[in-house]
């Protein structure tokens, strides 16, 4: 074994101790905290009815489960829109992902008192399309392809836009209640219902990106070296594009408007890798699972029994690597 693919393994298993350290302690701590004792003994006789299996098979372990699968979700839709546009400021939260899926689930909340699961996910998924293909064809320009700065001005003003817009909806059509926890961010509402409508789409997500994560790095050469070595470019980034509406727009209808994930995960990654996506991918999405489980546990914490916000927890977290990213120049790299 070479010693880029032993210090690969090391920094696997290192992530995955944190990972499985994080749906450890998620498990047992929180506004009410169990023993080791109570918390092995529920998983060793999960059907019998007590309020200790209550909390943590039916309201821990699957806002555990959906903190990790949105982290990987959110992590991994961020290194492959990084790797298709050649820069580190591809976040799909910047693009307007979150922005379009907010107005479209507001619209649908307009028309329709409750939504099921599934119709939050295809109304999430439709949203962040119109919004990714928009902020994609105002950045374009012929001469130089997708361009950093326009990719942010244009992600900004489509953001901003589409976040007016559903804002106005809320305010003028008093949807407030019902869309207020969405946008602040969070996984207090998490069920085992929700998980069997929207985990499946991350778990394909995830799947066809570790599988096809070499064209992934092929493309990242650009579009010159990439049809030298004969990928077929356009159906490729087709494919990869509608990978990272899948996965954020599901994240999205799970864990609500989220920004920065997407962003810091995997950049943080190619200082370990290097530009090899058969490596970013997988670290991408352990890491992101791990930092979202770990964010989760620390919003109980912060003011028990009540929660904090888990948008504000991530972007506190993130916001002083982001600014030594623009300090150091790392959004043109």
């Amino acid at each position: 074994m070479s010693f880029s693919n032993k210090k690969f393994v090391a920094q696997l298993t290192i992530i995955s101790l944190f990972f499985l350290l994080g749906l450890y302690c998620g498990l047992r701590f929180g506004a009410i905290s169990y023993s080791q004792q109570e918390l092995l003994t529920t998983f060793l006789h999960p059907f019998k009815e007590t309020a200790i299996q209550d909390v943590l098979l039916d309201l821990r372990l699957p806002r555990v489960l959906a903190a990790g699968l949105v982290g990987a979700a959110m992590a991994t839709a961020g290194a492959i829109m990084q790797g298709l546009m050649r820069n580190a400021i591809a976040d799909p939260g910047l693009l307007g992902i979150n922005a379009g899926a907010g107005l479209a689930l507001a619209l649908g909340y307009l028309f329709f008192k409750s939504l099921h699961y599934s119709m939050i996910l295809l109304l999430c998924l439709l949203g962040a399309t119109i919004a990714a293909f928009l902020v994609l064809a105002l950045s374009y320009q012929a001469r130089i392809g997708f361009s950093p700065l326009y990719l942010l001005l244009a992600g900004a003003m489509v953001s901003a836009l589409f976040t007016a817009l559903g804002q106005g909806l809320v305010t003028y059509f008093k949807l407030s209640p019902t869309i207020i926890g969405w946008q602040a961010g969070g996984l207090v509402g998490v069920n085992w219902a929700m998980l069997k409508v929207i985990a499946p789409f991350i778990l394909v997500g995830l799947m066809l990106a570790f599988i096809l994560a070499k064209q992934l790095t092929i493309l990242s050469l650009g579009q010159t070296f990439s049809v030298a070595l004969g990928q077929k470019t356009t159906r490729f980034m087709v494919f990869f594009l509608g990978l990272v509406l899948i996965l954020s727009g599901a994240a999205v209808a799970l864990v609500g408007s989220l920004f920065l994930v997407g962003l810091i995960i995997p950049h943080v990654v190619k200082q370990w890798t290097g530009p090899v996506y058969q490596k970013i991918l997988p670290l991408t999405a352990l890491l992101g699972a791990t930092f979202m489980i770990w964010a989760d546990l620390l919003s109980r914490f912060i003011a028990p029994p009540y929660e904090t916000p888990l948008i504000s927890v991530v972007s506190v977290t993130c916001l002083p690597y982001f600014l030594w990213m623009i300090h150091k120049g790392e959004f043109y790299d």
